[in-house]
């Protein structure tokens, strides 16, 4: 059984006692709202990206300017997960913290060994652990520094995807800004 695979089983039991049944219910809802705002952002930029590639090979303004407006909605509003994500940041390190305590706390073997084997660590934070190896980390410091590193990549690849987004609207403006030239002809 491979690690994801086993700390999804526990973070989905829901028969541990309080307070870690009430912590694991808060990660599987930050799960959830942050699978769904995926999906729905990913869906909603190949649908304007769809729009985008039609009005740019057809050279239609009538389908760029609404694509243009598209574009800088969800730049707004990638912008503004990011800003929340990074405010939000301490509420997550803190339940990440609540979670690997109260596993500690509470003797839940499956969470605990889940923590142990994963990252090599012992103990949780404020909880004294006399068989921990000189140098080994804490299981709460463990799980919170590959979370963190993960949101930190996470975050990287948005910042490349909103530039590449702020490019492929740019290179639209000029198609959208462009006048129809009137033909003339003369006659000689």
């Amino acid at each position: 059984k491979s690690f994801e695979t086993e700390i999804r089983a526990n973070i989905q039991n829901d028969t541990d006692p309080e307070p870690l049944a009430g912590v694991k219910s808060d990660i599987r809802t930050g799960i959830i709202v942050s699978f769904w705002v995926i999906i729905g952002f990913a869906i909603a930029n190949v649908i304007i990206g769809f729009v985008g590639v039609i009005g740019a090979v057809i050279r239609n303004k009538f389908i760029l300017a609404p694509y243009m407006l598209s574009m800088i909605v969800l730049f707004l509003l990638e912008i503004a997960i990011g800003i929340t994500v990074l405010v939000k940041r301490k509420s997550v390190r803190r339940t990440v913290k609540e979670y690997v305590l109260d596993s500690f706390n509470m003797n839940s073997m499956q969470d605990v060994s889940a923590f142990t084997f994963r990252y090599n660590c012992c103990g949780a934070d404020s909880l004294p652990n006399l068989s921990c190896q000189a140098g080994q980390p804490t299981c709460s410091s463990a799980v919170w520094d590959r979370l963190d590193f993960t949101m930190m990549i996470f975050g990287i690849v948005m910042l490349i995807i909103i530039v590449l987004q702020i490019f492929t609207t740019l290179i639209t403006l000029p198609i959208v800004m462009e006048e129809k030239r009137e033909r003339t002809y003369y006659r000689s």
